[in-house]
């Protein structure tokens, strides 16, 4: 019996240590992956917080599974000093990544927010270049005394793109100037319909985006405050939280008012089986 014992011992420390060899490869995967998509650093563009955040959502669920391994690894062999110092090492720094899957609420709220503003910002922008410079040659065709000095300046400010182009027509000035504003008006309203502001589908998109992101980046916390744990607790972080709000609210579930804190959490251990040892059930 002895025997069997020692032997189902050495299996589990086999297994705990390939399981946390298996959680190591799955971290170092995953900052690998985050690392080359979100380098160069560029903390003050939108483009990279988005980027940042979709990064470190679309392969959170590896560090996640890490973390559990580590924590099922460290169960099965309770007796190695280095898995159990490695998980207590990776609980602690897992309390950052709750901490870090919480501030991207935040931070994907804005950043969806600062694309929308961004996008209207530059459509604003586009529009006065324009008007701008549809302005500056209505002027320059209003006020010009001749054709020779038509030409010459619209030659001085004309833009290639717009297709404003001053021909010898053999017109005399007023119904030169006449049919070159009636086609500088065409182009001024082809231009203000290729710039458009983002449409309520647009807006929506980003609206729904943000949503699934905030929404899954607090369950990815609550996910991981459940695996990690803070120096010096014996609790995962998220019944740590649970505990301070519930004796902040009021006796804890399941607990009189008469009782101690710590009953509590000896009611969150599971009790003790009287036939692991012998094979026989308790009598009732």
């Amino acid at each position: 019996m002895a025997g069997t014992k020692e032997f189902r011992a050495f299996d589990s420390a086999i297994l705990a240590d390939r399981l946390a060899f298996m959680a190591i490869a799955l971290f170092v995967t995953y900052l690998i992956t985050l690392l080359s998509s979100i380098l160069p650093v560029r903390l003050l563009d939108t483009d990279w917080q988005l980027r940042f955040i979709s990064a470190c959502l679309d392969s959170a669920t590896i560090p996640l599974v890490a973390l559990g391994l580590l924590h099922l690894a460290a169960y099965l062999d309770p007796e190695n000093p280095t898995l159990q110092k490695r998980r207590d090492a990776l609980a602690r720094l897992a309390v950052m990544a709750v901490i870090g899957f919480l501030l991207i609420v935040p931070l994907q709220a804005f950043a969806g927010w600062n694309s929308v503003v961004a996008a209207r910002a530059n459509v604003a922008r586009q529009l006065s270049v324009a008007n701008g410079t549809f302005d500056l040659l209505q002027e320059t065709i209003t006020t010009a005394t001749s054709l020779d000095n038509l030409q010459a300046r619209l030659q001085a400010i004309q833009t290639p793109s717009l297709g404003i182009r001053f021909e010898t027509m053999g017109l005399p000035l007023p119904e030169t100037k006449r049919r070159m504003l009636a086609r500088l008006q065409e182009v001024r309203q082809e231009v203000a319909a290729r710039i458009q502001a983002p449409t309520p589908k647009a807006i929506e998109a980003v609206v729904r985006d943000s949503l699934r992101v905030m929404l899954s980046s607090f369950a990815l916390a609550i996910a991981f405050a459940m695996g990690a744990q803070r120096k010096g607790q014996e609790v995962p972080l998220l019944v740590e939280w649970h505990t301070a709000i519930s004796l902040r609210g009021g006796p804890l579930p399941g607990l009189s008012s008469g009782a101690s804190e710590e009953e509590y959490f000896s009611r969150l251990v599971p009790e003790e089986d009287d036939s692991s040892e012998t094979g026989v059930p308790p009598p009732p």
